[in-house]
């Protein structure tokens, strides 16, 4: 699937009946990883053996497969019917369109019922759910999905269970701190304050503090918005190496930050923080306590 047949097979939509759309998702992107670049190829090669062309392509990255395809990012829209037509759907496999048997069958049966084609890699042909054969092995490829996703999710829940015992942060670091590794990719060693994001937050402290009449957290929302700063979710981004997506400060993020516990440096879990032998919250590093304790005026 390279060179010519490559651009035939991507082209704008043009009523021929056969306008697919492409579906990809991954829950987790690394930079090693080269599962976008062969969902594309098996994708490609899919609409190819119908006779088929992709229109576009709904790319959820970093979107759990838990996540209902009506409300995914890049998907919902085109199911809602929001972005334009199209005659169909096709994906490199079927846990690509959901993890659990009713999202499947539901995705399945709304492009059935809206006489829309369905085509996955590794199927001969579009997928006919009025026929019982082909409607039993859809099935089951979504209940083997929807193991995997249980088992994952077990395994998740056991290893966050695992670490918390262990006193050991799990997840994405809150906004001011940062995770240490002394290997790269390896466990996390301890937090720290993050240079930057520390001070940004604890300047929007000291200026809400200093004068609460007039400075709220909309007008620093709006404040940082113009100064450019990065917002949580673009600064965890950069921190991880990608690309910032241009997502503004909101002025209930920058609350959330400052009444949340995590900026005391605490050990957290569901919000809450976590609570050692002793009964009292487990500190990884020292916090940003210098608005804390005035932060319910806000």
């Amino acid at each position: 699937m390279h060179g010519t047949a490559l651009h035939a097979i991507e082209r704008p939509y043009d009523g021929c009946g056969k306008c697919l759309l492409g579906v990809r998702r991954l829950s987790r992107v690394k930079l090693a990883t080269s599962s976008p670049e062969r969902q594309r190829e098996n994708v490609l090669t899919a609409a190819a053996s119908v006779g088929a062309h992709i229109i576009g392509w709904a790319d959820d990255w970093e979107v759990s497969g838990a996540t209902d395809p009506m409300t995914r990012p890049k998907l919902g829209p085109w199911l809602c019917d929001e972005r334009g037509p199209y005659d169909g759907l096709v994906a490199a496999v079927v846990d690509r369109l959901g993890r659990n048997v009713v999202d499947c069958l539901n995705t399945g049966y709304k492009m059935r019922d809206e006489k829309k084609m369905l085509v996955t890699y590794g199927h001969d042909g579009a997928w006919d759910l009025d026929d019982p054969a082909d409607e039993n092995r859809f099935t089951m490829e979504a209940w083997g999905a929807q193991m995997e996703l249980r088992a994952i999710q077990r395994r998740n829940r056991d290893a966050t269970i695992k670490t918390r015992a262990a006193g050991r942060p799990k997840g994405k670091p809150s906004y001011g701190f940062q995770y240490v590794r002394k290997v790269m990719g390896g466990k996390i060693d301890h937090v720290e304050l993050h240079p930057h994001a520390s001070e940004v937050i604890c300047e929007v402290a000291r200026r809400i503090l200093a004068d609460p009449d007039n400075v709220t957290t909309s007008s620093e929302a709006a404040r940082l918005n113009r100064a450019g700063e990065l917002s949580p979710a673009d600064h965890l981004a950069m921190m991880y190496g990608k690309s910032a997506g241009g997502r503004p400060w909101s002025p209930q993020s920058l609350r959330n930050i400052l009444l949340s516990e995590a900026a005391l440096g605490y050990l957290m879990h569901r919000n809450r923080p976590v609570l050692g032998r002793d009964g009292n919250p487990v500190r990884l590093c020292e916090g940003l306590s210098l608005f804390q304790p005035q932060v319910e005026a806000w």
